[in-house]
């Protein structure tokens, strides 16, 4: 069974929009959710980065190992949610190998699984973005299919002392992960709040 941190449905939508409070999230992502034992894997490598030393961040986050296939600014979720479980069930549940560790050149700090872009993940993608442009909805840049570069990130905006820290510590202990994507959900943040997920079709 997937574990998702306090995961909710459309009834915790209340407490997202509920503008009286101010609980507006700065935005929204799509992401793809791992089968439960690589999400346990992927758990387990990122808390031997800490133990090496490295104070967390994002592992303080309520975070769940995950691909994000968009990010969109701020909006009502509820079209995002519609467009989401319609999509889900028209995508297969695909196998994905983790072959490498890297970073991006950013004051961010990111450390991320790097995910080998099988041609069914790529598709996946693409198909997801024509959705959002079809129905007008913009992504954020970096998640354009033609500049997309798939990562699971491990942790970000880390101290540049932990961050050089946590790539030494991945690079002693990384081996690469295989498993399959089986679900996609849709994440409000910051802070993260999980507002629904949807499964993938099951492979006959």
């Amino acid at each position: 069974m997937e574990v998702f941190p306090d995961s909710g449905c459309l009834d915790r939508m209340v407490d997202f929009l509920d503008h009286k409070n101010k609980k507006i999230a700065t935005g929204l992502a799509i992401e793809l959710y791992l089968d439960p034992r690589t999400e346990q894997e992927i758990r387990e490598f990122r808390e031997k980065i800490y133990q090496a030393g490295v104070t967390p961040v994002l592992g303080l986050m309520n975070d769940k190992p995950h691909v994000s296939l968009a990010v969109i600014p701020a909006r009502d979720p509820q079209e995002i949610l519609r467009l989401t479980a319609v999509f889900a069930p028209a995508i297969s549940r695909m196998s994905v190998h983790f072959s490498a560790i890297g970073f991006f050149p950013t004051p961010d700090n990111v450390l991320f699984l790097y995910p080998a872009p099988s041609a069914e993940l790529l598709d996946a993608h693409a198909r997801f973005h024509e959705i959002l442009v079809k129905n007008g909805i913009e992504s954020s840049r970096y998640y354009d299919p033609a500049k997309w570069v798939p990562h699971l990130t491990l942790e970000i905006n880390l101290p540049d002392d932990d961050f050089h820290l946590a790539i030494s510590a991945a690079q002693k202990l990384f081996t690469p992960l295989h498993g399959s994507f089986t679900s996609i959900g849709v994440v409000a943040f910051r802070p993260i709040e999980y507002l629904d997920h949807f499964d993938l079709k099951e492979i006959e």
